[in-house]
C-alpha cells in the first residue's frame, strides 16, 4: 500500500448519519465529523489489512465503527473535561450543553453497534464493546488519580493503554481476527504500545496551546501526566509545589519554563524509544508475510503522532 492509497481510502470513508433523527442530533453529528480529524485509527486499520491482504472496501465499516467510536469517545470527553474547543471548533457542550453531548455520544455508539451486528462477526463487535469497556475503565482510573498524594508511571501507562491503546488494539486485531491470522496476541500488544505512544504525544501537547484548549489543562483539572510527572522526577524539588498546583491552580505554576521544556525533552525520548520498538514489532510482522514494503508506510505513520508537537519541540532553546 502507497501512502496515497492509504490517503485516498480514508478521505473516501463515509462518517455521516444516514439515518437521520426527528432532533437536530444527527444533523449536527454530521457537522461534528465533518469538522474533520486525522482519522488515524480507520488508517491503522486500513494499512493492518493490507499486512492480511484485505482490501479497504472489506474494511469500510470496521473502519467507520472505530473512527466514529473515536468521536462519541471525544465527545463525551469534552463533558469530562468542561472544554469549550476541539481542533479550533466549539464543542457541543459549549454550543449547546452537557445532555445534548452525552446524547449525542450515546447515539454515536448505538449506531456503531448497529452497523457492526450487521456484519455477523460477534468476536469483532465483542472485541469492540471490550474496548469501549476498557476505555471507560481508564477513564474511571484517571478520575480517581485525582485523589491520589502519589502518582507513578505505571498508573499512567495502565491509564493510556485502557483510554488510548483499547481502539488502536482493536485497528491492529481486527484485521487479523478476518483473516484468521495465528498472531493476535502480537497485534494486540502493538496497538497498545502505539496508543501509549499516542498519550504521551498527547501529553505534550497539553502545555503548548496547540490543540486549542487551555494550555495545562490536565493539571488544571487535577491531573498529573507524563510531562508534569517527568517534571517532578527531573526536579524532585518541584514535587511538593506541583501537587499543591494540581490540587490548587490558583497558587500559580511553579516550575520555569526551561524546566518544563527539559521535561517535554525527556518524554520525547521516550517516545521516540517506543516508535523504535513498534516499528520493530510491526517489520518482523511483515517479513514473516513478505510485505516489507509497508513499513516505511506504518514508520511515517507513527511518526506523524510526533507531528503534533514538531513544530514546537523543534523550536526550543538547545534542541537541533
Amino acid at each position: 500500500m502507497k501512502l496515497q492509497e492509504l490517503k485516498s481510502s480514508l478521505e473516501e470513508l463515509p462518517l455521516e448519519m444516514t439515518k437521520h433523527t426527528i432532533s437536530a442530533l444527527t444533523q449536527e453529528l454530521n457537522g461534528l465529523v465533518h469538522a474533520g480529524g486525522k482519522k488515524f485509527r480507520p488508517g491503522m486499520l486500513f494499512l493492518m489489512g493490507e499486512l492480511f491482504d484485505l482490501k479497504p472496501s472489506d474494511l469500510t465499516t470496521y473502519a467507520r465503527a472505530i473512527e466514529l467510536t473515536h468521536v462519541a469517545s471525544l465527545v463525551h470527553d469534552d463533558v469530562i473535561d468542561q472544554s469549550h474547543s476541539r481542533r479550533n471548533h466549539p464543542t457541543i457542550n459549549h454550543l449547546r450543553n452537557n445532555t445534548t453531548a452525552i446524547l449525542a455520544g450515546d447515539y454515536l455508539l448505538a449506531t456503531i453497534m448497529s452497523e457492526l451486528a450487521g456484519m455477523n462477526r460477534n468476536d469483532i463487535l465483542i472485541d469492540l464493546t471490550r474496548s469501549i469497556q476498557d476505555l471507560a475503565d481508564g477513564e474511571w482510573l484517571q478520575y480517581d488519580l485525582k485523589k491520589k498524594n502519589f502518582v507513578t508511571s505505571q498508573d499512567l501507562e495502565l491509564i493510556s493503554i485502557k483510554k488510548t491503546g483499547s481502539l488502536i488494539r482493536w485497528c491492529c486485531t481486527t484485521p487479523g481476527k478476518l483473516a484468521n491470522s495465528p498472531e493476535i496476541s502480537t497485534l494486540s500488544t502493538l496497538g497498545e504500545k502505539v496508543g501509549l505512544i499516542f498519550q504521551m504525544a498527547d501529553d505534550i501537547v497539553d502545555g503548548l496551546n496547540l490543540s486549542g484548549r487551555t494550555p495545562f489543562q490536565d493539571i488544571i483539572n487535577g491531573q498529573l501526566n507524563f510531562v508534569t510527572l517527568k517534571l517532578i522526577e527531573l526536579y524532585p524539588e518541584l514535587a511538593v509545589s506541583v501537587y499543591k498546583f494540581k490540587e490548587n491552580p490558583m497558587v500559580g505554576i511553579p516550575w520555569t519554563m526551561d524546566q518544563y521544556n527539559e521535561a517535554i525533552r525527556a518524554v520525547d525520548l521516550l517516545i521516540r524509544a517506543e516508535n523504535n520498538n513498534v516499528v520493530s514489532m510491526f517489520s518482523r510482522l511483515c517479513e514473516a508475510r513478505n510485505k516489507i514494503e509497508l513499513v516505511p508506510v506504518f514508520k511515517l505513520s507513527i511518526d506523524r503522532i510526533q507531528n503534533n508537537y514538531a513544530q514546537f519541540f523543534d523550536k526550543m532553546p538547545g534542541n537541533k
